[in-house]
């Protein structure tokens, strides 16, 4: 078999095991097992089999066992074990065979574990020694070490020696025991250790939960939701909602883990930054559509007038006052149609998009960024890597460090970008950076009050911009799945009813997944609402939403049904009657649809367009009279209609 072939059988192995076809999951999982030849799970999946025919012995279907709390657990527990038998077996395929980038790394690890290793981390289990130990940015004063290369590269291999085996251990160790988990729990909250290489551990045990669920790794995520620090907070709940996204349809079987995250979405002000974090992933799906858009729409337009701007600029005298020169620069503009395109440009910036991406996408060539722990690194102007400039610029340094537009990884990649300039140019920017920071100010003050960044929002945003960097741009990302798109499955398990448990707060999720064009999850979201609500009163948008997300999916019937009763609360018919006549004209009922533009033209006489499709519609069903008297109205009252 196929790397392909076993993934194939993997993923109907667990559509199965949740759908409850447990006797044909058994069949597949057999057959993955049996390509691997491993003994002791063949002694597992055996006895797991005995289990499941001692429980059909007293039930006639597998619906049967969850008819009492006894038999729904043995029951659950069985299909838990099913779940992590056919993950192990895959795994265990891929660390073979496969050659994606982890499971290199892994077999690194396990046949030469020195490969990671050097004189400042001897062996894993020294990690949090040396961490402690490690060269500290914050209290080390390196102001007379200036542009000495060799000195900042000293430095930053010493962090790096640090780091790295920091985070190869945490994400390619497929077998923890406690006391590694132990180990780790102990760095991530131990205050003595830098915060970056904490947060580093945090995202690096997420990662490794993404790539094979394991339910300790997942409970120590859990236990850290609590923290004091934002940074790890927010980075420990964008980690939980990416692996429920990916593995609810498991976690929905652990007892334990379900009842956990029941517990502490009890809480409403984290079930808050729940959601906040669900939004802004659900964002990170039009992102590729919006770099395009800046890059193919946007960006040329403005090229366009660079050669205009540039001979305005040869007359305005730099070596003057700058109070002198702003006028200068203000009327530089004047004339050219440079306006429209800028305020596009803004339009999609303070509407929260992330419209950097494309643009920084392009400094990700450093060798820094050969690091996939570099990726994630949460930004201080203070870290090896890019303290020279803030030891050159001070003001550069903290304007970097104190943008909440740009994330981590981008403020890396823009620091170790302008330490590539010559000092002249330098002196521009940080110029620039002075001239222009009241209105950035201004710009950021606009945007805070418009989308009510918080810190907590401003940090968790910072950390899924990041994630979605290395995703996309890390010259491997290929080999690595994207947990990002899988936040259009955190909808499909029970969990998701766990982790919002009121309508109101699953709502809001319904409304973004609405709101980005999800329609598929709006329509699953929605409808569960209604359910839960049963003869409660329902607003009228809910039904709007739910009938245009039918719409665009093609399912017309639904739409129209759901057209009506929301026609039916709001009162505003000639909204509804348009989009009823597409839908009846879609599912081929024409006289419907006639009646629905009809309608509307007692509203709206002079509307044009209606009168044409109600021609068209006539036309359809061989009422040609009828088509040619609203053409002849249409070309008596307007002429020139086209």
């Amino acid at each position: 078999m196929t790397i392909n072939d076993i993934l194939s059988i993997y993923n109907k192995v667990n559509e199965k095991l949740y759908t409850g076809c447990v006797s044909e999951a058994f069949f597949l999982i057999r057959k993955i097992i049996k390509e691997i030849n491993d003994w002791n799970m063949s002694m597992e999946i055996d006895e797991y089999s005995s289990t499941y025919l001692q429980m059909l012995s007293h039930s006639i279907a597998a619906k049967e066992f969850t008819r009492n709390e006894e038999s729904r657990q043995i029951y659950n527990r069985l299909v838990f074990n099913l779940f992590m038998l056919v993950q192990k077996a895959k795994e265990t395929f891929f660390l073979r065979q496969s050659n994606l980038i982890e499971y290199e790394g892994q077999r690194l690890m396990i046949n030469n574990p020195n490969m990671f290793l050097n004189e400042i981390v001897p062996s894993f289990e020294q990690i949090h020694t040396a961490l402690r130990r490690q060269y500290d940015v914050a209290d080390q004063s390196t102001d007379e070490a200036g542009d000495d290369i060799n000195y900042w590269n000293t430095v930053t291999s010493t962090y790096q020696k640090t780091m790295s085996p920091l985070f190869a251990f945490v994400l390619l160790k497929s077998d923890m025991s406690s006391v590694d988990l132990e180990r780790i729990k102990a760095i991530i909250t131990d205050n003595i250790i830098a915060l970056d290489a904490r947060c580093v551990a945090v995202s690096a045990l997420t990662m490794n939960v993404l790539r094979a669920f394991d339910s300790q790794k997942t409970n120590v995520l859990l236990s850290l939701v609590d923290s004091n620090e934002n940074a790890i907070r927010q980075r420990v709940l964008v980690g939980i909602v990416l692996i429920i996204s990916k593995y609810g349809y498991i976690i929905e079987y652990d007892e334990h883990l379900r009842n956990r995250i029941t517990f502490i979405c009890q809480n409403s002000e984290l079930v808050s930054e729940i959601q906040s974090i669900v939004f802004q992933i659900v964002r990170t799906t039009e992102t590729s559509k919006i770099s395009k858009q800046i890059n193919e729409e946007i960006m040329p337009e403005i090229m366009k007038m660079s050669p205009i701007i540039q001979d305005k600029l040869k007359n305005i005298d730099f070596d003057e006052d700058s109070e002198k020169i702003k006028p200068s620069i203000e009327n530089m503009f004047d004339g050219i149609d440079f306006s429209d395109k800028i305020h596009d440009f803004t339009e999609l910036q303070m509407s929260g998009s992330d419209v950097f991406a494309g643009t920084f996408a392009q400094m990700k060539g450093f060798p820094f960024f050969a690091f996939i722990e570099n990726w994630i690194l949460p930004f201080d102007s203070r870290n090896p890597y890019v303290r020279r400039l803030s030891n050159k610029k001070e003001s550069i340094g903290k304007a970097i460090s104190s943008n909440p537009l740009l994330c981590n990884s981008d403020k890396f990649s823009f620091s170790l970008n302008l330490l590539q300039m010559p000092d002249k140019q330098l002196d521009t920017v940080e110029f620039a950076i002075k001239e222009e920071r009241e209105q950035l100010d201004e710009m950021i003050k606009d945007t805070d009050k418009s989308h009510n960044y918080t810190p907590q929002k401003i940090e968790a945003n910072h950390y899924i911009l990041d994630l979605y960097r290395f995703y996309s741009y890390f010259p491997r990302h290929t080999e690595i799945d994207n947990p990002l798109s899988r936040i259009l499955n955190l909808c499909d398990s029970k969990i998701f009813e766990a982790m919002f448990p009121t309508p109101a707060e699953r709502r809001k999720i319904g409304d973004a997944y609405f709101f980005y064009d999800h329609y598929l999850q709006a329509i699953d979201v929605y409808n569960r609402d209604i359910e839960a609500a049963g003869n409660s009163d329902i607003d009228y948008e809910l039904y709007r939403n739910l009938a245009y997300s039918y719409q665009k999916v093609g399912r017309y019937q639904e739409a129209i049904d759901y057209y009506i009763v929301a026609e039916g609360l709001d009162k505003n018919s000639t909204w509804y009657l348009r989009r009823l006549a597409f839908c009846y004209r879609q599912i081929g009922d024409i006289p419907k649809a006639i009646d629905c533009y009809n309608e509307i033209l007692e509203v709206a006489k002079d509307d044009f367009g209606v009168m044409f499709r109600l021609a068209v519609c006539y036309m359809e069903i061989s009422q040609y009279d009828s088509a040619l008297s609203v053409l002849y109205k249409i070309s008596y009252l307007k002429p020139d209609y086209r």
